[in-house]
């Protein structure tokens, strides 16, 4: 296989994974914020909208750390840089 088609492969597998991380946060801190509801006994419509915001800001602001942790992890790990070609090249001037 080529560094083109090595590429591919990997943006195809990291998509895979930083959308099911984004799914497995938000799944986390959606079942945490209705745990605490039930243990305050809270029942607001403003309160609820802003549950709602805080995990899906916050299962995004996770992601985006988790993600660029693994895939350094992975990069540095099996020495990826060799087999992949970069997808943004630097201009010359």
């Amino acid at each position: 296989m080529n560094k083109k088609l090595n590429t591919v492969y990997f943006l195809i597998a990291a998509t895979i994974l930083n959308l099911v991380i984004l799914v497995l946060l938000a799944l986390i801190l959606g079942v945490t914020v209705g745990f605490l509801y039930q243990k305050l006994g809270v029942d607001s419509q403003g309160l609820s909208l802003l549950a709602v915001i805080i995990i899906l800001f916050g299962s995004i602001a996770g992601t985006f750390f988790l993600y660029s942790r693994i895939i350094k992890w992975v990069v540095k790990k099996w020495n990826l840089d060799n087999y992949i070609e970069p997808i943004f090249r630097t201009k010359r001037r």
